[in-house]
């Protein structure tokens, strides 16, 4: 999280570009150079203002590859375990 910012209780489903680079952990900067690089989806026209819906932000976040390629699994470890 960006230093000394405090997360809104309610994002809402589109967010502006600070607010949006905010709820990646990002600063506008970097933001736009993830946009940009295809990382995070691009932004939506909504009558002249430049929004992201948050859950394509979510989409992308969950697509982000694991630190050191670890492999996880929404899956229950335990029917893993045990096969089911």
């Amino acid at each position: 999280m960006i230093k000394g910012s405090r997360l809104p209780a309610d994002w809402g489903g589109a967010l502006r570009r600070a607010d949006a680079a905010r709820y990646c952990g990002h600063s506008p900067g970097h933001f736009d150079k993830l946009v940009r690089s295809g990382i995070y989806p691009p932004g939506r026209n909504a009558d002249g203002v430049a929004v992201w819906l948050r859950w394509e932000l979510d989409s992308a976040l969950a697509d982000l590859p694991t630190i050191g390629g670890q492999v996880w699994s929404e899956g229950n470890s335990c029917d893993e375990a045990f096969g089911c």
